[in-house]
């Protein structure tokens, strides 16, 4: 586990040396969700959740997204291209240690954004800490457990490092603005609410929200069954296509 350790704590350093990177991951969030206080703050969002307790934990959601596509899925993608995971297969570490370095280095870089986003709330929008805090952990093993095996699977079927970020973006902006995360979903039209249903992260944001107001994770059966079934799906698929080479 040594050479996870070191892979994960290299690839953490060049993170954090991108600054588009720490932008998006950090710093775009907070302004997300400052910008759609200055609009929802102080105002009933229905089922006696305030803004705070809506929202916050929906974008915490997020950052598992976009974590997981950009900083886990378009980074080996780029590898891939660059021959960078080619080079790894000639050394003694094993390619699983590549990939669970990548996932502990995603984990972490989540992390700090899910404490920065809930600082930023308790500070500007008095957000309390999950009433559930148990629940609300275990809710986010399981959506890194569907997440992170899923970006890896789709930014596996990309040719290069342009598609790979093109499948992100794609994903990105759809589950942003159709999941509910961005806007409640009873303000959308029916058949809307319906598509929803459908993207991932609704059942992320729903088990978020849940987890940190309402009711313990046993109540979400649904949620959890869903994301599991999305995990060993994408398991079991990433481990079919993924291409340690673009060749």
């Amino acid at each position: 586990m040594i050479a996870v350790a070191k892979l994960a704590s290299l690839e953490t350093k060049m993170f954090f040396r991108d600054r588009l990177s720490v932008f998006w991951t950090f710093l775009f969030p907070v302004l997300m969700i400052w910008l759609f206080g200055s609009m929802f703050a102080g105002n009933d969002m229905g089922g006696g959740l305030s803004y705070a307790q809506l929202f916050i934990p929906a974008w915490i959601g997020v950052n598992i997204v976009t974590t997981a596509f950009f900083t886990l899925g378009t980074v080996l993608a780029a590898y891939r291209e660059t021959g960078v995971l080619r080079r790894y297969q000639s050394t003694p570490v094993q390619p699983w240690k590549i990939l669970v370095a990548h996932t502990v280095q995603g984990t972490v870089i989540f992390a700090i954004s899910a404490v920065l986003l809930m600082v930023f709330g308790m500070l500007m929008y008095d957000l309390t800490l999950p009433e559930y805090i148990g629940s609300t952990l275990l809710a986010l093993i399981v959506s890194i457990l569907a997440f992170f095996p899923f970006a890896l699977l789709m930014t596996s079927l990309a040719k290069n490092t342009q598609a790979a970020a093109a499948i992100s973006s794609l994903f990105l902006n759809l589950m942003l603005f159709l999941s509910g995360a961005t806007f409640p979903l009873e303000m959308m039209p029916t058949v809307l609410q319906y598509v929803a249903k459908i993207l991932p992260l609704y059942y992320v944001i729903q088990l978020m929200r849940g987890t940190w107001s309402e009711a313990p994770i046993t109540e979400y059966g649904l949620e959890v069954g869903v994301l599991l079934a999305i995990a060993v799906v994408s398991i079991v698929l990433a481990s079919r296509f993924f291409r340690w080479s673009d060749k």
